[in-house]
């Protein structure tokens, strides 16, 4: 997909991944939709773009209220016009043994990560299928190919995405709408500080690494289908 003039909405775009890929999109000519919980991160966000000259919207709102998901959307196609591509990156992290884990925390993490990029994709794909063009890029984790201890809720979140981007791409394939997930292990970012005390910064994943990977994914000719990527530190 030649990404100069397609709008992209980005999820979880206040900060680190999602800021990442925020600006490689822009980077390469395309209007960026600004979605996350903060308003004040996507606005900064918005000023970085718009010194580089990008047309951006900021929609501010949780992506697990089915409401807020249905305004930011609509905002997002009011500003800058049909999606052409979703990064489903929005997500939280909570740790605890199965028979410690609040039911409130598991469930709020299922929440964001999972119900999440349903009703994202639930929102953009009637469009994308109608216009016979799309590209959905849900970033899961390595946590959603293996388990760890204490990851009951976060390995949940991120294998049930992987599963509903396998289902999803099979609805919409027919359609020529791609949908790809992604599956970076431990990334330098702000929820990684806070819960790896082993974070070795020097030698982890960058947040513009992963963004470098999905625009490259992206912008692989319409009649390819990357189904997913799994990206890990050379030597940790």
């Amino acid at each position: 997909m030649e990404l100069a003039e397609k709008v992209v909405l980005v999820t979880g775009a206040g900060r680190g991944i999602g800021r990442a890929i925020a600006h490689a999109f822009a980077a390469e000519g395309a209007a960026i939709a600004l979605q996350g919980k903060t308003k004040k991160n996507l606005e900064k966000v918005q000023k970085e773009l718009k010194a580089l000259g990008a047309r951006t919207a900021v929609l501010p709102g949780d992506v697990s209220d089915e409401g807020t998901v249905s305004r930011c959307v609509a905002a997002a196609e009011q500003e800058l016009g049909p999606i052409d591509v979703l990064v489903n990156n929005a997500g939280i992290f909570a740790t605890g043994p199965v028979d410690k884990i609040d039911a409130l925390v598991f469930e709020r993490v299922l929440d964001v990560n999972l119900k999440g990029p349903f009703l994202m994709s639930r929102a953009v794909l009637p469009g994308m299928k109608s216009r016979r063009r799309g590209h959905i890029v849900n970033i899961a984790s390595t946590a959603g190919r293996r388990g760890f201890p204490g990851g009951a809720a976060y390995c949940a979140s991120k294998f049930g995405l992987a599963g509903l981007t396998e289902a999803m791409r099979y609805d919409v394939r027919a359609f020529d709408v791609r949908v790809t997930c992604v599956f970076p292990s431990s990334v330098a970012t702000d929820l990684a500080r806070e819960h790896d005390a082993g974070l070795n910064e020097a030698r982890a994943i960058q947040p513009e690494d992963v963004a470098h990977a999905v625009v490259t994914l992206v912008k692989m000719d319409d009649r390819a289908l990357p189904t997913s990527l799994e990206i890990w530190q050379t030597n940790p």
